[in-house]
């Protein structure tokens, strides 16, 4: 029987948004750029909007925001920490970073979903910048000699996103997006709780193996 597919919210992902206040953190409506707060749990905010990005081709933008109790410097390391990729990135069974400089490297992912689902992966490249009030990480999706395609596993393509970290007084507030695709063969109300309990399940063991190490 032929598997299913659909994508999860990769961890890192994010392309040309328009951020609310990032000192408040409990926003309960749709924000100025036409986020929606769709869900809330273990101190997690996710946010969805739909954009047409051509006639009748609708992506789906996710976003979180959270605070962490761990300093930025922490926060963007243990993003290139292959060890302890996999414990926090939930359904990933394998992370591989190579070209690993301070402010550019290469990351290949590869997810192992239960059937009926295809297992996927994708090769991610990760540009770092700071300024005087935030740490940002965007990346993509490319295609890399080392990470070609395999034909057991699904390859996702045409990634963008942002990782943000900004300083606070309460600790440091995380921003993370991701532009999904609806899948062709499963429906909203099948794929919509898993993509939505994955990525708050990820981002709060991402959160806890910082405050961890922090103790």
């Amino acid at each position: 029987m032929k598997k299913l597919s659909f994508q999860l919210p990769i961890l890192a992902i994010c392309i040309g948004l328009s951020f609310p206040d990032y000192g408040r953190t409990n926003a309960s409506n749709a924000d100025s750029s036409g986020f929606i707060l769709v869900k809330k749990a273990k101190g997690i905010e996710l946010y969805e909007r739909w954009l047409e990005i051509a006639v009748d081709h609708f992506v789906r933008e996710v976003k979180v925001i959270y605070v962490i109790n761990a300093c930025i410097e922490s926060a963007a390391e243990l993003i290139k920490n292959e060890e302890k990729a996999t414990q926090w990135n939930k359904a990933a069974s394998m992370y591989k970073i190579i070209s690993n400089t301070n402010n550019d490297w290469v990351s290949y992912i590869q997810y192992d979903l239960p059937w009926p689902m295809d297992n996927q992966d994708c090769v991610l490249q990760y540009t770092a910048s700071s300024d005087e009030d935030k740490h940002i990480i965007n990346f993509r999706s490319i295609d890399h000699e080392i990470f070609p395609t395999s034909k057991n596993v699904t390859r996702i393509e045409d990634i963008t996103g942002r990782w943000i970290f900004r300083p606070t007084e309460t600790g440091t507030v995380v921003e993370y997006s991701i532009t999904t695709t609806p899948s062709p063969t499963l429906p909203r109300w099948v794929t919509d709780p898993l993509v939505r309990s994955n990525l708050i399940d990820t981002m709060d063991e991402f959160r806890n193996i910082l405050e961890a190490t922090r103790k």
